[in-house]
């Protein structure tokens, strides 16, 4: 009688790159990214592939986000809210921007630009009348302002993009705009606490500057509902939060130097540019 004997092979290694990575920066974004796939983040950051297409609500976000610049640049201006007319028309040339160059958009089932466009009509509505309900004693003083700071000192510096700096009495608020397709609960707000966190240390130099108590940042929420709404959200972050975050980045950092690029895969391929070249599908 003979006797097989099975060769058990070890599993794949995970992807390691021989190339030490430089980057002249972090952000939240990216940060972001590889926590939730590395290979998305080599072919993003690392090795800047272009994308295979690009998903309707990056679009859409980005596009709504030309409205939230609008209303908040005219309150700088001294100009109040505009009317919802205008802000359509933002609306309109963000989303231009997004579709008029670079990959084609992928989207869902029964949407297209009219069904989008009606759907940000909605939600302009709604986040109008949130911005006119807002206390006016606040003075606007950063509108998409982009800022650098150095968190850890062997790690790149991280980059910001603010939405909004306002300052209102001895307060510094800095907001975030989301859309979302339904209002969050504590779990989404946890996952995405470490942005605040991060926000707060970078705007520590701008609070003495301002000679202001605190910084307060926030999430603004305008969700994507046939009756869209609008959440504020100021959570509470504590040291062993801010702990946690400087951890994580300088884990985050260990692992894009060490070349450690490993594939995730599952529901989310369905939405990531980088679908074909990855899967090869």
């Amino acid at each position: 009688m003979t006797t097989t004997t099975l060769s058990h092979a070890p599993p794949p290694a995970p992807s390691v790159s021989a190339v030490r990575v430089s980057l002249d920066h972090l952000s939240w974004s990216g940060i972001q990214t590889y926590t939730q796939c590395p290979a998305k983040f080599r072919f993003r950051y690392v090795e800047e592939a272009p994308e295979e297409f690009v998903p309707s609500a990056l679009a859409f976000g980005h596009a709504f986000h030309r409205v939230f610049e609008h209303v908040h640049q005219s309150r700088l201006e001294g100009l109040g809210v505009p009317n919802e007319a205008e802000l359509l028309d933002a609306y309109d040339l963000g989303f231009l921007e997004e579709t008029k160059e670079g990959p084609p958009i992928q989207y869902n089932k029964d949407e297209g630009d009219a069904t989008l466009r009606e759907l940000a009509a909605r939600m302009i509505f709604a986040y109008r009348e949130h911005a006119l309900a807002e206390p006016t004693t606040g003075t606007v003083i950063g509108v998409e302002q982009e800022e650098r700071f150095r968190l850890l000192p062997d790690v790149p510096p991280v980059q910001m993009r603010l939405d909004l700096l306002e300052v209102r009495g001895d307060i510094l608020i800095v907001t975030d705009l989301k859309t979302a397709r339904s209002a969050w609960n504590d779990e989404k707000v946890r996952e995405n606490l470490g942005q605040l966190v991060l926000y707060a240390f970078g705007m520590m130099p701008l609070v003495h500057d301002l000679e202001v108590k605190r910084v307060v940042p926030r999430f603004v929420i305008v969700t994507k509902a046939k009756n869209p709404k609008v959440q504020v959200l100021e959570p509470k972050a504590t040291k062993d939060d801010a702990q946690k975050l400087r951890h994580h980045v300088a884990d985050v950092w260990a692992a894009i130097q060490a070349g450690v690029f490993v594939k995730h895969e599952g529901w989310q391929c369905a939405q990531c540019p980088y679908r074909g070249r990855c899967l090869g599908s």
